[in-house]
């Protein structure tokens, strides 16, 4: 389903594209920016001669997606400012931030698909390509110092697993998923880390400092 919003709400946002606004540097006015969900990755096997199939879509260890898009149309007001958006805009990687959306940003390639007259005003559309998930533009950062008693941690996160950048200063060890790892000082970042929706406890013991840093992200 998609996301939509209508003209008398839209005309009050705008979006910035990498460095580029589109209301300060294109004089644009938003006319809409749809946001099309991910598919999701569904994987079936059928079963000869037997009802229904064998759903493997998070036999590898959760669900995965397609990228999601964005579709957008403005308008502006002069040829110039519609051929220098067409310009900077088409064809690039960049991340993009909706104003509706001030806390979270898209990361994807645009393409223009349209810049036409209409009367006196100009129409330029463009599609965005995204990754299935929008990302928090604040990381999450949480610091724990460790001395000597186990204690737990609890870290919350989003729909997108998240793989936590660990930055220790002494020597702790640290037990998720079962597993105890041993760390010295020095960052760290492993894929048997790697946080998952909700609550995610951590164990700490030993002595020094650790802090976790990870962006969190939602299904766009």
């Amino acid at each position: 389903m998609e996301k939509a919003y209508g003209w008398e709400v839209e005309m009050m946002y705008g979006a910035v594209f990498g460095d580029r606004y589109s209301r300060e540097d294109y004089g644009a006015i938003m006319n809409y920016a749809r946001v099309i969900p991910p598919a999701v990755k569904e994987v079936y096997v059928d079963i000869d001669g037997g009802d229904s199939a064998i759903d493997l879509t998070e036999a590898v260890g959760g669900v995965a997606y397609e990228d999601a898009k964005i579709e957008f149309k403005f308008t502006l007001f002069s040829a110039d400012m519609a051929e220098r958006m067409e310009n900077d805009l088409h064809g690039r990687r960049m991340e993009i931030v909706l104003e509706r959306e001030p806390d979270y940003f898209y990361e994807g390639r645009l393409s223009c698909t349209k810049v036409e007259q209409d009367g006196r005003l100009y129409e330029a559309c463009f599609t965005a390509r995204v990754h299935p998930y929008k990302y928090e533009r604040r990381e999450s950062v949480r610091e724990e110092k460790v001395s000597g008693a186990e204690k737990e941690v609890l870290l919350q996160n989003d729909r997108m697993p998240a793989m936590p950048r660990i930055q220790v200063e002494g020597n702790v060890q640290l037990v998720y998923g079962g597993v105890r790892y041993r760390m010295g000082p020095g960052t760290y970042q492993m894929p048997e880390v790697t946080l998952q929706e909700g609550l995610n406890r951590i164990r700490l013991s030993g002595s020094g400092r650790v802090r976790f840093s990870y962006r969190k992200g939602r299904l766009a």
